[in-house]
């Protein structure tokens, strides 16, 4: 009925299509599924165009900057393999060899004094490999009668026995040679010779890469090591022991100063029971290079510290030489006798300066 009021009207329709009735029902709502399909492919191809938006100055700016990065980055590395070459030689040094020479230097002259009375030895060359070397220096005190019998029966009793120490410890063996010492110049003197003379004592052992000491009185024992003087022993003198009574408030500074007597010895071979001696804790590792030095204080008290230092550098035959020049041209009137014994150690030259020889 309703077609035919509507071709009535003049209008003209199309019947609804119906579904096969053999069409399952679910088919109808798949389409909508289909058609979404070019929707989700889309957003890609709008995220494409907003890259290729970037203005150009910016894109070649920011590779510029890339490059400059890149290229500070290798400096870098480039400086740093290099910095590393160079310092590769300090960190890495190679050990330092084993003594295996030693170069002795001797000095001995008389000053202003009517007589020479300082004695000094070193043991036989021959003794090294069993026993080491030995050096001493005695220094006759002046100030007293027959300085000089004491000093030369102190270094001809220690040098007579060493040969036939037992094989201990260099402090032992150093303690044990005092002891005979001491005990040879106390019967030489008497009882009523004691303190009447009397003489220093500093000697050294060098043995098996090491240097074991033991000093009386006020003769040095020193230590030359790259360009660097050390003084290892300690002088046994009445100002040490004013400065002490100074702490403990009983002297004033200026009185421990201005005493005449401080250089005065208060122990040394030939006082009877010995007061003070001086070894160090353990013995002094040494290496190639090094220089120990015995002297007497006619040496040190003539020339400044720098000019000792200065004279000792070389060969040690040639740093005594010019020790001597350098005394014997300050001319002083008063000049005590001075003895020195110095022992260079010397060792086998690195490898790599036997192959460029």
């Amino acid at each position: 009925m309703i077609q035919g009021q509507l071709t009535a009207l003049g209008v003209q329709s199309t019947p609804i299509p119906t579904l096969p009735p053999e069409l399952p029902a679910q088919v109808v709502s798949a389409a909508p599924v289909v058609s979404a399909a070019p929707a989700v492919t889309a957003a890609p191809e709008a995220a494409g165009p907003a890259l290729l938006a970037l203005p150009a100055p910016l894109v070649i700016g920011l590779a510029v900057l890339l490059a400059v990065l890149a290229l500070g980055v290798l400096i870098l590395v480039i400086r740093n393999m290099k910095l590393s070459k160079q310092l590769r030689p300090a960190q890495e040094p190679e050990a330092p060899s084993e003594i295996t020479q030693i170069r002795i230097g001797k000095l001995h002259a008389q000053g202003a004094r009517e007589y020479q009375q300082d004695c000094f030895a070193v043991s036989d060359p021959a003794l090294i490999r069993s026993h080491g070397l030995l050096a001493i220096v005695a220094d006759g005190m002046g100030g007293l009668e027959d300085g000089d019998k004491v000093s030369m029966a102190t270094v001809e009793t220690i040098l007579s026995a060493f040969p036939y120490l037992p094989q201990e410890e260099p402090e032992r063996q150093l303690l044990d040679l005092t002891r005979q010492a001491v005990q040879k110049v106390n019967h030489m003197l008497g009882d009523e010779g004691l303190r009447k003379s009397g003489s220093t004592l500093a000697m050294g052992l060098l043995k098996d890469q090491s240097f074991s000491f033991l000093s009386m009185g006020d003769s040095h024992i020193y230590l030359l090591r790259d360009g660097a003087l050390l003084l290892l022993n300690r002088e046994h003198i009445f100002r040490n022991e004013l400065m002490l009574r100074a702490v403990n408030g009983e002297l004033s500074l200026q009185e421990v100063y201005a005493d005449e007597r401080g250089s005065g010895l208060v122990s040394f071979v030939g006082m009877g029971t010995v007061k003070y001696i001086d070894m160090p804790s353990e013995p002094v590792a040494v290496r190639p290079g090094d220089k120990l030095i015995l002297m007497s204080d006619g040496i040190y008290n003539a020339l400044e510290a720098e000019e000792l230092c200065a004279a000792l550098e070389g060969d040690a035959e040639e740093a005594a030489g010019r020790l001597n020049e350098l005394i014997a041209a300050k001319g002083y009137v008063n000049q005590d006798n001075y003895t020195g014994i110095i022992l260079q150690c010397l060792g086998e030259a690195p490898a790599s300066e036997q192959k460029e020889a």
